[in-house]
């Protein structure tokens, strides 16, 4: 099974979490929604959700609880960064996000 899961809609995002895992040698699924990401997680070291999803807290909730997860969203939107560190997701802007993700992924070693 992948080490990383991921559930993006944006293709932009999409493409830095597979770019970063190849350069860094980590193992990446795309899932494209929750019953999909659920499968892909079952092995899985980290989760990455885009919190501007409408069925993100859903996503997290039908998640592992010990499975890490890592979020992502517009760093306006403090009431979702809330709710997701709330279900134990470590939450972050996009900006912050983008800029954190090899040590995210490099960690996982």
């Amino acid at each position: 099974m992948a080490r990383v899961v991921y559930l993006c809609s944006d293709l932009l995002f999409t493409s830095k979490i597979r770019e970063t895992a190849k350069q860094l040698g980590a193992d990446v699924a795309v899932a494209r929604d929750v019953p999909s990401l659920v499968a892909a997680a079952g092995g899985a070291a980290l989760a990455i959700i885009d919190l501007r999803r409408p069925d993100a807290m859903a996503a997290i909730d039908a998640l592992p609880r010990e499975l890490a997860k890592v979020g992502f969203i517009d760093h306006e939107r403090t009431d979702v960064i809330d709710a997701a560190r709330d279900r134990g997701v470590r939450a972050y802007a996009k900006g912050k996000f983008a800029s954190e993700l090899p040590s995210l992924l490099a960690a996982l070693d």
